[in-house]
């Protein structure tokens, strides 16, 4: 092993995939001799009834030296096999694929490469990306996949955030927290782990011959409630967390500035009133926008000290100050200008008026703060 050609660190999670043992075994070790990489195989069984792991021992003794079987009888499940399976690995390229055969034993050489060759801190086996495909699928799966696929997006430019076949760097995910619930572990790393470079190799993914597929209604849903965690996650969806929070600072602006415009000032001091109402929902914007939509999460691989965070903090607020001042000026004259065109005084117009500044102005915010303000 060397660090130009590190070992490769195959887990395959299992679970009653005994007849595929021997055919998926026997073509890795081919393949990967062929092509001169030194790997290992993990093989992490969720203590499967099939005899999958007695299957692993009798290659074993057959001569395959270079695999370990890891029986798992706690935590079972898809994601925790590959976590764990993570701690486990030797090598300095780590590989994640099924065990059903559906994902081609020859791709495997072509990622490595990708990794090696191309500097990729994550190279995913991509069914979505030009030259990629799937084969003998029923409708009904490629649409669950198609879907699927399409809530993740938000989430990452990968073209498949939902494949089970990919390959990354330890460094990756050191010091990040991966939760196991999860039913891809591909999306949980896209979202939470640090990394510079994705890329994907096609594939053409095929559907199992022997076995019985794992997805059923109980999948889906958890799923769905581990897509709504990331989405929650700090940082990740910016434009749609930053329409959620400027959504709510709309509301607290004409709320406010109606009750001001109502019992306090008439419609000559519409500017002192929209003055107050507009700083009321800029600390509310940047507080939830600092904190959620742009917050950048401490890591090991770029470790932040308490008193550069606070720094970084204060130069944030600044900078999202000025770009706010900038865009209520560019809404004021718009406001001013409109109104006296149009001569609105009286609601609800007045509030309609301002209503359409308001989202104006909301997309020199966004751009300016993803790409400033909390840069």
């Amino acid at each position: 092993m060397s660090e130009k050609n590190p070992m490769l660190s195959i887990i395959v999670p299992t679970y009653n995939e005994k007849g595929n043992m021997e055919p998926l075994l026997t073509g890795l070790t081919r393949t990967l001799d062929d092509a001169g990489i030194e790997f290992e195989v993990i093989i992490m069984d969720d203590n499967s009834p099939d005899g999958t792991a007695e299957e692993i021992k009798r290659l074993q003794l057959a001569g395959m030296t270079r695999i370990r079987c890891i029986v798992r009888k706690e935590n079972r499940g898809l994601s925790p096999a590959v976590i764990y399976g993570y701690k486990e690995c030797r090598g300095g390229i780590w590989l994640v694929m099924d065990a059903d055969l559906s994902h081609p034993i020859e791709a495997v050489p072509r990622i490595y490469r990708r990794m090696v060759d191309d500097g990729a801190d994550i190279c995913v086996g991509s069914r979505h990306c030009p030259g990629g495909g799937i084969e003998d699928w029923p409708l009904r799966r490629r649409i669950i996949s198609f879907g699927a696929a399409m809530l993740a997006r938000p989430l990452t430019s990968c073209s498949d955030p939902m494949a089970g076949f990919f390959a990354i760097k330890p460094d990756v995910i050191d010091g990040v927290e991966l939760n196991a619930d999860g039913f891809k572990i591909l999306l949980e790393i896209l979202v939470k782990g640090v990394y510079e470079k994705v890329v994907e190799e096609p594939i053409v993914f095929h559907d199992r011959e022997i076995g019985e597929s794992k997805l059923s209604n109980g999948v889906m849903i958890k799923y769905i409630m581990h897509l709504i965690k990331l989405y929650l996650y700090p940082g990740t969806a910016p434009l749609i967390k930053f329409l959620i929070v400027g959504g709510c600072g709309t509301v607290i602006d004409l709320c406010l500035f109606s009750l001001l415009t109502s019992f306090i000032f008439s419609s000559d001091y519409a500017t002192l009133a929209q003055l107050i109402s507009y700083s009321c929902a800029l600390s509310w914007n940047f507080f939830w926008n600092s904190r959620w939509t742009f917050k950048k999460v401490n890591n090991k691989r770029n470790p932040i000290s308490p008193e550069e965070e606070r720094r970084n903090h204060y130069s944030a607020m600044m900078k999202y100050i000025v770009l706010n001042i900038i865009s209520f000026i560019f809404r004021t004259i718009m406001f001013h200008t409109l109104q006296s065109i149009f001569q609105v005084e009286n609601f609800p117009y007045l509030q309609i008026l301002l209503l359409c500044c308001i989202w104006t102005s909301t997309i020199i915010n966004f751009i300016g703060s993803k790409l400033w303000a909390f840069n």
